[in-house]
């Protein structure tokens, strides 16, 4: 692991450190776990995004949809 400097603010950290000391984590576990967690939204952001952007330049066309629809009926029985 990499050692990094970050400046707090006073009462977020009083914040961490109360929430923190009754289920045993330490200050650096609760900053990977919230990078973590901010990691994976801008990912699913990121994909949404994408996928928006994706249907916005080739749009579904409902005829096929019928289609799709057969094929689960079909998958079903």
């Amino acid at each position: 692991m990499t050692n990094v400097q970050v400046t707090i603010d006073e009462e977020t950290l009083d914040r961490v450190d109360r929430m923190s000391k009754p289920l045993g984590l330490s200050r650096s576990e609760i900053v990977r776990q919230a990078l973590r967690q901010w990691l994976q939204r801008q990912a699913v952001e990121h994909f949404e995004r994408d996928w928006i952007a994706a249907l916005e330049s080739h749009p579904d066309d409902a005829s096929r949809a019928e289609a799709w629809t057969d094929v689960q009926a079909w998958s079903r029985k």
